[in-house]
């Protein structure tokens, strides 16, 4: 691959952000990849958590702006389809996704921690929309999903003023839990995402599915029959007998 590196550690695969020499700028190729690595990793049955995390002195500075700047009218809607379908397809990864975030966040490396499910950060990390700083404003549902976070009035500022706001600010927020020195980092994503691996992964994965399947029509349902699905596998029948035999 051109952008990325991807590692397995057992059941924990690392998706590593790999062009520091332009700040981990996201681009086409960059987008193609992403999308294509998290389809795999879901279809690998012994990946079971994955942790996303960059190289360099920027976890990422965002939307190559040198690459969008060449896109006419005519074709830019139809590359936000394109670009959505890669943060729907990463959030919709069916494992416990960590993200380790050692430095600043911007624009769709923001985006690409919000649709991760655990975030950790090092005290050098910040976060950022600078979007209305180059006459745009955030799409892809960066709004919706930093609102989600953090609430409304943060989002409004990064938002509108397209200013960053610190790790601290962000841990403070809830953007970001918890801060961890930065050589720490690394250990701690892994050993938080080996506990995710360690864990019956139909559970895990039902659990995850339950944040988005909520907010869908016919919840209950879906509640009940896979709830159904777990108690049915050999997995929870085997976790009850080790938790009963601790007791």
């Amino acid at each position: 691959m051109e952008r990325l590196r991807v590692e397995t550690d057992g059941p924990v695969a690392w998706v590593w952000l790999d062009r520091p020499d332009r700040l981990n700028a996201l681009d086409d190729t960059a987008l193609t990849e992403l999308r294509e690595t998290f389809e795999a990793l879901d279809a690998d049955e012994t990946v079971r958590a994955a942790v996303v995390a960059a190289n360099g002195p920027v976890f990422s500075a965002g939307f190559d702006v040198r690459w969008m700047s060449g896109l006419d009218t005519e074709t830019v809607a139809a590359e936000q389809e394109g670009i959505r379908a890669v943060y729907d397809t990463i959030e919709a990864f069916s494992k416990p996704l960590v993200a380790a975030i050692h430095a600043p966040a911007m624009g769709g490396g923001l985006l690409l921690a919000l649709v991760a499910d655990v975030r950790l950060a090092s005290e050098e990390a910040g976060f950022g929309a600078p979007e209305v700083k180059i006459g745009i404003f955030p799409s892809l549902d960066l709004v919706p999903r930093l609102e989600w976070v953090v609430g409304r009035g943060m989002a409004k500022r990064m938002v509108l003023t397209g200013d960053p706001i610190t790790a601290v600010e962000a841990e403070r927020a809830g953007l970001v839990e918890p801060l961890v020195p930065a050589d720490a980092l690394v250990a701690t994503a892994g050993a938080m995402a080996a506990r995710f691996a360690a864990l019956p992964p139909m559970g895990v994965r039902a659990a995850k599915e339950a944040f988005a399947a909520w907010r869908r029509p016919g919840y209950a349902e879906w509640e009940i029959e896979t709830f159904t699905e777990c108690w049915a596998s050999p997995d929870r029948a085997a976790a009850m007998r080790a938790f009963l035999s601790t007791r």
